[in-house]
């Protein structure tokens, strides 16, 4: 389950919040692996932080494990569209993190404006300009 914290929501795998700027944040833990479950619990969560309006979304995954075809696919589907207006995702700045990254934009095709990163500012000034 998800406990409720001052900088945002933990779930077992993430932590969620929104930030002063309207952009939702997921940082995915040091190591995470994501079954299908926390991929739904991730995703229900980011939903709620978006408090009823569509928002950019930031998906911080430096130091996560690889996705599972499921939990891909689950993040790729229609809520991701229905509930956020761009995805700028995190990826570390070695081949590995491009490569994770590549693939999972190669695999889920999101319906969504979405852009890899290496540096954090560069993400969230993308982001902003993709604000409603």
């Amino acid at each position: 389950m998800s406990e409720l914290r001052p900088h945002g929501v933990d779930t077992k795998t993430a932590v969620i919040h929104l930030s002063e700027d309207g952009l939702v944040i997921v940082r995915i833990r040091n190591g995470a692996y994501q079954s299908l479950e926390d991929a739904k619990t991730n995703l229900m969560t980011a939903v709620a932080a978006t408090a009823g309006s569509r928002r950019p979304l930031l998906v911080d995954i430096r130091t996560a494990q690889p996705l599972d075809a499921d939990a891909r696919h689950h993040y790729s589907g229609r809520t991701l569209v229905d509930s956020f207006l761009a995805l700028a995702l995190l990826v570390a700045g070695n081949p590995f993190g491009r490569m994770m990254g590549n693939v999972y934009l190669r695999i889920a095709r999101p319906g969504i404006s979405t852009r890899l990163f290496t540096d954090e500012r560069r993400a969230l000034e993308w982001l902003i300009q993709h604000r409603a």
